[in-house]
């Protein structure tokens, strides 16, 4: 195709616009094809028919003696020497146009052709550019579409998701269901049976309702009756202890300690019925002729213990004490004899107490725990209060005080009650000391037991300089019976009787002495 034929094809805009707007054609639209100028056939077999103008040869000759001059090709100017004359030529024909004008030309045709091309191209460009944005504006709306169907396929899977979950739960459902329907004929078939049970059980209510309205009425009876043995028995206890003395007095031997066996009295214990009473010390005496006579000297007692005499057993003839103090009396027991005779044994037990060796304060205690208890199924409430005291030198100290150097300058009020026949401290701290339970008396023992004063004489190891006493007081109040109780028990560990010749005591222990031995003499009086 030649040059001047060329045409270039537009097309329009609102036609590219028509062909954007809708994404199923936009495959089958294509761009305006930009076709490369190139020299025609024609032109180009013209240019290869264009020659040069050719320069030629100018030669003279001199004919008959004249000088031939010789023309030089343009450009070469040669000098001759000869001189010969000019010849005449016909004029040269038309010359064709030249090369320069033949180019001048198709620059001018290819000038043409250039302003027509940046015309398509501007043409071009703005079409491209309105392509580009709506390109743009479709990539949006794709991607906008792209993202909505992103989130409905997101539903659609959570959506499948969840179906599966109520399919999995529906089929749970069924066999629960299943399962449910069989506990149910199961259950229906139990409560059938409970049924008939249940009736049996409302028969055997009616005969047990009957038989507890029979009970109270037995049980009112009996506790009418037992009050009145209650009554009798306190009575007949009451007179018991009056036949056999308000006052008694108990003689145990303890057995001899190591050091003692070199120089032992010589005691008997003659077997009497139904108790021991007495106590025999033999002693054997020369007469003038020489014969060895043993003679006995009895000392009689309420009764008499032996050295094999367990703690037990000795408590056993001292219980029914406790008793009346629960009855609504006072009692007293105390422990009396010289220094290491084993008082403090008798009354509180050793330093580390078996259910054994338990001394009779602590048997004493719990035997009013025991009677307490059994006392409330007659509805009787009681309340048990303590002091613990010891009288050193002559004066009262609070074997409970948690500072005792500073409850030394204290000084203790007592009082006596005429009514009650009781006496007790005013203003010592553990006045009010609730003994509600065995573990609070056994940390009041041992709390009375680190506070007391003892001392080491030449006849102890471990003498008690004071006299300890343990001061229990019992309430008690029964609202059905309108009836109360008060009673006391005093619980008494006297400080030993000691011979200063023999015990050797010196200093604060011979003070001490002296005070125990004249307190001692006030109790024989």
């Amino acid at each position: 195709m030649s040059l001047n034929n060329r045409k270039v094809s537009k097309l329009p805009t609102s036609r590219i616009r028509g062909v954007l707007n809708s994404p199923g054609k936009l495959r089958n639209v294509k761009a305006p094809s930009v076709k490369r100028i190139t020299p025609s056939i024609d032109s180009q077999s013209k240019l290869r028919n264009v020659k040069a103008p050719s320069v030629k040869k100018i030669t003279s000759s001199v004919d008959s003696g004249r000088t031939t001059q010789r023309i030089p090709p343009a450009g070469i100017i040669k000098k001759s020497t000869t001189v010969r004359s000019r010849i005449q030529f016909p004029p040269p024909p038309p010359q064709p146009p030249s090369q320069t004008e033949i180019l001048q030309e198709k620059n001018a045709i290819l000038k043409d052709q250039i302003e027509q091309l940046v015309k398509e191209k501007e043409c071009i460009n703005v079409i491209s550019a309105q392509c580009k944005i709506e390109i743009q504006e479709i990539e949006r709306e794709k991607e906008e579409y792209t993202a909505e169907i992103a989130k409905i396929g997101g539903r659609v899977n959570n959506a499948q998701a969840r179906k599966k979950e109520v399919e999995d739960k529906i089929l749970d459902l069924k066999k629960k269901c299943e399962v449910l329907s069989d506990e149910k004929s199961e259950l229906t078939s139990q409560v059938e049976i409970y049924r008939k049970e249940f009736e049996l059980a409302q028969n055997s209510i009616r005969e047990q309702d009957e038989k507890i309205a029979f009970n109270l009425n037995l049980n009112q009876d009996l506790t009418t009756k037992l009050q009145e043995h209650e009554y009798l028995r306190r009575d007949l206890h009451n007179l018991v202890q009056d036949l056999k003395g308000n006052i008694r007095v108990f003689c145990r031997v303890r057995p001899p300690l190591e050091s003692e066996c070199d120089d032992l009295a010589d005691f008997k214990f003659p077997k009497e019925i139904p108790v021991s009473r007495k106590i025999s010390l033999a002693s054997t005496t020369t007469n003038y002729r020489g014969l060895k006579k043993e003679r006995l000297k009895d000392y009689e007692f309420d009764q008499v213990f032996g050295p094999e005499t367990t703690q037990k057993e000795i408590f056993n003839e001292v219980a029914h004490i406790v008793q009346s103090v629960v009855d609504g009396y006072n009692g007293c027991i105390f422990a009396y004899g010289q220094t290491g005779a084993g008082k403090t044994y008798t009354m509180a037990g050793p330093n580390d107490p078996t259910p054994e060796t338990e001394g009779m304060i602590p048997r004493a205690v719990r035997l009013i725990y025991d009677l307490i208890q059994n006392l409330k199924a007659q509805c009787w409430v009681f309340k048990m209060e303590g002091q613990f005291i010891e009288i050193y030198n002559d004066t009262i100290r609070d074997l409970l005080s948690i500072n005792l150097s500073h409850s030394n300058g204290t000084k203790y009020k007592t009082e006596h009650d005429e009514n009650t026949g009781t006496t007790r401290i005013l203003n010592a701290k553990t006045g009010k000391l609730n003994l509600d339970s065995p573990e609070t008396l056994n940390r009041v023992l041992r709390v009375a037991a680190q506070n007391r004063a003892v001392a080491a004489t030449k006849c102890n190891a471990r003498s008690s300089r004071s006299h300890s006493v343990f001061m229990i007081r019992l309430a008690g109040s029964n609202d059905n019976l309108k009836e109360s109780r008060v009673g006391s028990l005093n619980l008494i560990d006297l400080a030993g009787s000691e011979r200063l010749s023999k015990s050797e005591s010196k200093g604060d222990q011979l003070q001490e002495a002296k005070h125990i031995n004249s307190s001692l003499s006030h109790l024989k009086t």
